[in-house]
C-alpha cells in the first residue's frame, strides 16, 4: 500500500496530491491486446469447449502478468494507468464468447430437442430464423461461410449497441455515485491498489508467479498437451464421475471431482462464505434432494447408469428449473426490496443531475447530454434491429421491447451499481426478458424468442471500472478507445480460432465435451415451446418465502451463509462446487505459512492462468498442424 493511503471502514483511502490524467494506451497496451487475442484467446476457447466455464480472469493474468514482467526485466516497468489498461482490455481481447454463440446457434438450431418440437405442424427447427442460425448444411467445421454473415452482423450490430449503452450508463451513473453522492465501492479501491501493486517492484511475487506456473504447466501436460497432440487420456476431462459409485443406496445422485486445477485456485480468491454456500446448495440438489425425489417416483429424468452430467442435465429440465429461476430472482430481488432507500435516493439525486450544467466529466468523457443520446441509441437501437428483422411486431409488443430495453436498462443499472458501489455485490436479476415475454403471451415459437435484444446489466460493471479509471488517474477517452479496438480484435481472432478448432472435432464432441449445450438447448426449448412451466408464479412464490428464510439466516446469525451463493450453487455441478471447496481448504494452509497472502493468492491464480493457458496455447498450435498435415491433398 502507498504511504499515502490508509485503511477505514474496510476500503482503501487514497490521499495526497492530484495527478494529472494519463492515456495508458500505449504501444504496450496494443500489443498485449494482440498478444492476447492471438496467442492466449485458443486456450480460453478450449477451456471454455471443455468445461463451459468462462475462465477469463484466470486466463487474462497470464498476459498481465507477462508483460509486467518483461517490462521490469527491461528496467521499463509499467505505469499504473498501463497495469490498469491491460486489466480491463485483455479481457475484452479475450472475449470471444459472441464467436462461440454462432457455434452454440447452429447447434440448437439443429438439435435433436428443438427438431422434435411441433408447432401447429411445423417442426420448431424450420421456425427458427436463417439470421439467428443458417440452415444444416452438415456437421460445422468452420465459421468462414457465407451464410454466418448474416448471423454474424446482427450479433455485431447488437454487440456495438449494447456497448454504447453501458458506456454511456457507465459513466453517468459513476458520475452520480461518486460526485453527486459519494458512495466507497471498494472494488474499485482495490483494483487500484493491484494496479499498482503489478509494477512489480516486489521481486517475491516473481518468484511465487514462476513456481506457480511451473507448476501448472506440468498439470497442463497432463490434463491438455497429450490428449490434444497425442490423443493420449491420463486424467478424465472436465472431471473425475464417481456417480456409479453412489448409485443403488442413492439413485439420482451425482458426485465428482473436477480435474481442473483453475478450479482449485478459484477457491484461493473466493470468500470461504460463497465457497461454502456453492457447495451446500450444489449438495441440496443433486446429492440431497435428488434421490428423495427418484425414490418417491418423481421423474426427473434419471435412469440407472446415467453418467453425472446427463443426470445433471435431466434433473434441471425435469425438475428443478422453475425453483432455480425463482431462487436466482429472489435472491437478487430481496436486499433490493429490503432497502427501497435506494430507489428514493437515487431519483433524487438524478433531478439534481439534471439540473446540471452537463459539463466535462475528469478523465476525458463526454457530456451528460451527449451520454443519454448514446444510451437512448443503443436502446432503441435494439429495437429498431429487432423491429427490421421482424416486421409483424405487433404494437404491444414493441412496446415491450421499448420497456425492457429503455426502462429495464436504465432501472436495473440505476440499483446494481449503488448496490455495487456499497456492499461490491453485483444483484443480476435473471430471466427478465423471458419473464416479460411470458406475461405479454409472447407467440409460442415465435422469432421475438431468438432475437438479440439489449437489455444493460452491465452499465454497473463500468461505474465501478471509471471509478478505478480515476483513482488511477487514467482517462476514460483512452480506456473506451482501447476497448473497442481489443472487441475488434477479438472478434477476428475469434473467427479464425474458433474454426481452428472446428477442424479438429466437433462441438460438442470427446474433445470439446461442452457438457451443459445439451442443458442449455433444453432450456431455451422450454421457454419457447411451454414458457409458463418455466415462470411458474406459485413455485417462484415458494421459492421467494423459502430466500427470505434463508436472508433472515445469514442476516441474524454468524453462519457463513450467502444466499445468493446457495442459488448459484443450486444450478453448479458438484465436482465444480467441491474442487473450488478444496482449494478453499487448501488456502486455509496457505495462509498460514506464507507472507501477504492476500496479495499472493491472485499472484498464484496468475501464474497458474499463465501455466495453463500456453500449455494448451502451444498443444492447439502442434494439433491444428497434425491436423493440417493429415488432411488429403
Amino acid at each position: 500500500m502507498s504511504e499515502n493511503s490508509e485503511i477505514k471502514d474496510g476500503v482503501i483511502k487514497t490521499e495526497g496530491p492530484k495527478e494529472n490524467y494519463q492515456s495508458g494506451f500505449t504501444w504496450r497496451v496494443g500489443l498485449a491486446i494482440v498478444y492476447s487475442a492471438v496467442i492466449i484467446q485458443p486456450a480460453a476457447i478450449y477451456l471454455y469447449f471443455v468445461t463451459n466455464q468462462w475462465f477469463i480472469g484466470a486466463v487474462l493474468n497470464t498476459t498481465i502478468v507477462l508483460f509486467a514482467v518483461f517490462a521490469k526485466l527491461a528496467d521499463n516497468p509499467l505505469s499504473k494507468q498501463e497495469v490498469f489498461m491491460l486489466i480491463n482490455v485483455t479481457s475484452t481481447a479475450l472475449g470471444m464468447e459472441m464467436i462461440v454463440l454462432l457455434v452454440f446457434n447452429y447447434y440448437l438450431r439443429h438439435h435433436p430437442i428443438i427438431s422434435s418440437q411441433i408447432i401447429n405442424g411445423v417442426p420448431l427447427t424450420a421456425l427458427i430464423p436463417d439470421w439467428f442460425a443458417p440452415a444444416y448444411f452438415g456437421p460445422l467445421e468452420t465459421l468462414l461461410n457465407p451464410v454466418f454473415i448474416l448471423p454474424l452482423g446482427l450479433l455485431i450490430i447488437t454487440a456495438l449497441l449494447a456497448k454504447s449503452t453501458d458506456i454511456s450508463l457507465g459513466i453517468v451513473f459513476n458520475y452520480l455515485y461518486t460526485k453527486v453522492e459519494v458512495l466507497p465501492f471498494p472494488t474499485a479501491e482495490v483494483e487500484a491498489e493491484r494496479a499498482k501493486a503489478l509494477t512489480w517492484e516486489d521481486k517475491k511475487k516473481l518468484q511465487v508467479f514462476s513456481i506457480s506456473a511451473i507448476i501448472a504447466s506440468f498439470a497442463g501436460l497432463i490434463l491438455y498437451f497429450f490428449p490434444l497432440v497425442f490423443d493420449i487420456t491420463l486424467i478424465p476431462i472436465p472431471w473425475f464421475d464417481f456417480t456409479p459409485s453412489v448409485e443403488g443406496f442413492l439413485n439420482g445422485a451425482t458426485f465428482g471431482i473436477a480435474t481442473d486445477i483453475i478450479f482449485f485456485v478459484t477457491g484461493f480468491i473466493l470468500p470461504m462464505s460463497v465457497v461454502v454456500s456453492i457447495l451446500i446448495g450444489s449438495l441440496f440438489v443433486n446429492f440431497l434432494v435428488n434421490p428423495l425425489l427418484v425414490a418417491n417416483n418423481i421423474d426427473i429424468g434419471w435412469e440407472k447408469g446415467m453418467s453425472l452430467i446427463d443426470t445433471f442435465n435431466n434433473s434441471q429440465l425435469n425438475f428443478w428449473l422453475p425453483w432455480t429461476i425463482g431462487l436466482l430472482l429472489s435472491s437478487a430481488l430481496i436486499p433490493i426490496l429490503r432497502n427501497p432507500k435506494i430507489f428514493i435516493t437515487t431519483i433524487k439525486d438524478l433531478r439534481k443531475l439534471s439540473r446540471g450544467k452537463g459539463e466535462e466529466l475528469e478523465g476525458g468523457a463526454p457530456k451528460l447530454s451527449v451520454l443519454f443520446g448514446f444510451f437512448v441509441l443503443g436502446t432503441l437501437g435494439s429495437v429498431a434491429v429487432a423491429w427490421l428483422f421482424i416486421p409483424d411486431l405487433s404494437q404491444q409488443m414493441i412496446v415491450i421491447l421499448i420497456i425492457l430495453t429503455l426502462g429495464w436498462s436504465f432501472l436495473s443499472s440505476l440499483t446494481m451499481a449503488y448496490a455495487f458501489g456499497i456492499t461490491a455485490n453485483l444483484p443480476v436479476i435473471p430471466y427478465v426478458k423471458e419473464s416479460a415475454f411470458v406475461a405479454a403471451n409472447a407467440p409460442i415459437g415465435g422469432q421475438i424468442w431468438f432475437i438479440p435484444l439489449v437489455i444493460s446489466q452491465g452499465g454497473a460493471g463500468w461505474v465501478a471500472t471509471f471509478k478505478t479509471a480515476d483513482l488511477t488517474y487514467t482517462k476514460r477517452g483512452s480506456l473506451i478507445k482501447a476497448h473497442f479496438l481489443a472487441s475488434f480484435v477479438a472478434w477476428i481472432a475469434g473467427i479464425f480460432w474458433v474454426s481452428a478448432l472446428l477442424s479438429i472435432a466437433q462441438v460438442p464432441s470427446v474433445i470439446f465435451p461442452a457438457p451443459f449445450w445439451p442443458l442449455e438447448v433444453g432450456k431455451i426449448a422450454t421457454f419457447v415451446t411451454n414458457p409458463t412451466a418455466v415462470i411458474d408464479p406459485l413455485i417462484i412464490g415458494i421459492a421467494f418465502i423459502i430466500t427470505l428464510f434463508l436472508y433472515f439466516l445469514e442476516w441474524g446469525t454468524i453462519l457463513p451463509l450467502s444466499v445468493i451463493s446457495f442459488s448459484v450453487g443450486t444450478i453448479t455441478v458438484i465436482p465444480y462446487a467441491f474442487t473450488t471447496f478444496l482449494g478453499a481448504l487448501f488456502a486455509q494452509i496457505l495462509k498460514t505459512r506464507m507472507e501477504n497472502w492476500n496479495t499472493n493468492r491472485a499472484v498464484i491464480l496468475a501464474g497458474v492462468g499463465a501455466g495453463v493457458g500456453i500449455v494448451i496455447a502451444l498443444a492447439t498450435f502442434l494439433s491444428l498442424i497434425k491436423n493440417t498435415i493429415a488432411l488429403p491433398l
